[in-house]
């Protein structure tokens, strides 16, 4: 078992030796640590949140892969915030003249941003494993109607992704009818009022499916058939 010093550590781009010599302990004390030989005193524990500004709570305990990211996306913004800076770019205004503009640059920019992806997935396969799991805890260890749904979801996706090529040569990607039919039903069942835009006749397949949940009683207390006009758009043609 590995404890979040040492991840801490190793994403910081520290060592032992210096994590020590910030504590003012022997490196072989901090190995002690990691490989589980002693635990961190609270004391030193508390140091290390200082030195490091992260919640204490981290350091001893074995990380999930969620806290994992969130102390990469810790260390990024904090790269992000030394390393931004204002690069000069040039453009032209309605009348033709060329004008010098300042816009940030951030170089960890894209990186946060697939951090930050990284870690939607990984709560999102949390709150399934609690889904799954509960209902395997409460139903005499039997995996049923929760799990044969996500079971069900999972088989669409997989076979969902498709290509087809674009006037410019580029492969784009698309989701199955399949799949966008359950994306409107999941759309219908959260949402009390919604707000759509474009031709109604357009929307046919969700006006349908509305109004055949609210004929079974299936759609919620104060469910809004049909779409909603939006007052601001009303005087746009």
């Amino acid at each position: 078992m590995s404890i979040g010093l040492e991840y801490i550590t190793k994403i910081f781009g520290g060592s032992y030796t210096d994590v020590a010599k910030r504590l003012e302990i022997t490196p072989q004390t901090v190995s002690d640590w990691i490989r589980g030989k002693r635990k961190i005193p609270s004391s030193k524990i508390d140091d290390l949140a200082r030195l490091f500004k992260m919640d204490k709570q981290l350091f001893q305990k074995e990380l999930t892969e969620v806290e994992k990211i969130e102390i990469e996306l810790n260390y990024l913004n904090r790269l992000s915030k030394r390393d931004t800076m204002e690069i000069p770019i040039q453009i032209i205004d309605e009348e033709g003249n060329e004008h010098e503009v300042f816009e940030k640059f951030d170089p960890h920019d894209q990186d946060i941003r697939v951090k930050l992806e990284e870690l939607a997935i990984q709560k999102l396969i949390l709150r399934l494993r609690g889904v799954l799991y509960n209902e395997s805890m409460t139903s005499e260890f039997t995996l049923s109607s929760h799990f044969n749904l996500v079971s069900s979801l999972c088989d669409f996706l997989e076979k969902d992704i498709y290509y087809e090529n674009a006037d410019n040569g580029l492969t784009v990607e698309d989701n199955s009818v399949e799949v966008k039919a359950i994306e409107t039903l999941l759309y219908i069942f959260e949402n009390k009022n919604r707000l759509a835009f474009g031709i109604p006749q357009e929307n046919s397949f969700t006006l349908e499916l509305e109004e055949l949940l609210y004929k079974h009683k299936l759609l919620p207390p104060g469910h809004v058939l049909g779409f909603k006009e939006d007052p601001f758009f009303k005087d746009v043609e």
